[in-house]
């Protein structure tokens, strides 16, 4: 599997066939019995996600993984490294990254009161927050209205254009057909 910066590229086949697997090894949720992974052309181990945010690989699960009773602002920053959180200034990092992409998304807002295309939001703000160019959706459309579907792809190909690598993994060919480069 070769993947581009500046290129979507979607990963299908049925359920059980191994496209979130596959994907999980490279986000480090998995470690792989063999083989090899290569990021800018140099061979990595990533043996957690930390190894993968380490090579710029975030990933968005179709299970979202939020503290409910915390603002957008405090899922986006929580687990940061250093541990000192300085909101004020994040808020404004967030809201620079949401204006550059095209989100719709109040920083302020807290989890339990979004619909799932603003949660979902929230999960793609954080790992761009954390600098991943490379981004690997699994199945982000299965909760969205075909309107959501439709603004998230104008925000994906706005990603593409701006030089991130973008993998999304579907079984829905028409999907497929009408994002993937």
């Amino acid at each position: 599997l070769t993947a581009y910066r500046g290129e979507i590229l979607s990963i299908l086949g049925e359920n059980g066939s191994g496209k979130t697997t596959l994907m999980n090894m490279i986000s480090g949720i998995y470690f792989p019995d063999e083989g090899q992974i290569f990021v800018d052309g140099k061979e990595v181990v990533i043996a957690s996600p930390k190894d993968a945010f380490d090579c710029r690989i975030g990933m968005i699960h179709q299970h979202f993984k939020l503290v409910d009773v915390f603002t957008a602002a405090e899922n986006i920053v929580l687990g940061i490294e250093n541990g000192k959180y300085d909101l004020k200034k994040s808020t404004k990092d967030i809201a620079e990254i949401s204006k550059q992409y095209g989100f719709e998304l109040v920083p302020e807002k807290k989890i339990y009161s979004m619909s799932v295309s603003e949660k979902q939001t929230v999960e793609i703000i954080k790992v761009l927050y954390r600098g991943a160019d490379i981004l690997i959706l699994d199945e982000p459309t299965a909760v969205l209205t075909p309107q959501e579907t439709e603004k998230l792809f104008a925000i994906l190909r706005n990603m593409r254009d701006d030089g991130k690598c973008i993998i999304i993994i579907t079984h829905k060919l028409h999907e497929v057909l009408s994002l993937s480069d």
